[in-house]
């Protein structure tokens, strides 16, 4: 039994390798682009396709209120996903055509390689002239396509769902590490 634990964690430990080499740079940058809005005071929306919606309502939760240290809360709401609406893959589209402004930005994320309801609420954010960064896999069919050359990528190099979920889990901690850096760097010294 140990056998089968010993290789998800060898799969998790060679994916975190492959991760640190890879995403650095498009981290950095998504990070740019996310502090720029908060910094031009303007919203960010997030939302994830299955399981990772909880990752999108997580990122929003910590953005508003806080990871390392006690601040003022950044304007970052996830989208919410009522599976009882009329049109249930157009909901996260629905929302960003309501509330969505130009310059605005969309992060979303990705753990599968389908992302039909993700991929609406790119397509209305884009229509809006917001920007947008995506969290996405190897597996990914629907999100990269629609990316234009002012958004930002992130793709775990990983087609493992799982897999998957864990990074989008780190990477949401780290965007928000970041933005915190960024917009308050006298508490990195305390």
């Amino acid at each position: 039994m140990e056998e089968p634990v010993k290789a998800i964690f060898t799969e998790c430990i060679q994916t975190q390798i492959a991760s640190a080499d890879l995403l650095q740079e498009p981290l950095l940058r998504a990070g740019e682009l996310l502090v720029d809005s908060l910094l031009r005071g303007q919203k960010v929306y997030c939302c994830g396709e299955s399981m990772a919606h909880a990752s999108a309502r997580h990122f929003s939760h910590i953005m508003l209120t806080g990871l390392q240290f006690d601040r003022p809360p950044f304007p970052v709401n996830a989208l919410h996903a009522d599976f009882g609406a009329n049109e249930h893959q157009a909901i996260f589209a629905q929302q960003i055509s309501a509330v969505g402004q130009p310059n605005d930005l969309l992060v979303v994320l990705s753990a599968g390689a389908q992302a039909p309801r993700v991929s609406r609420a790119m397509e209305a954010a884009l229509s809006r002239g917001m920007l947008i960064v995506a969290l996405t896999n190897d597996a990914d069919q629907d999100v990269a396509g629609l990316l234009g050359p002012d958004d930002v990528e992130i793709r775990i190099p990983s087609r493992n769902a799982a897999r998957v979920s864990e990074h989008l889990l780190q990477l949401v901690n780290m965007l928000c590490s970041l933005a915190e850096q960024q917009i308050f760097p006298q508490e990195d010294d305390a």
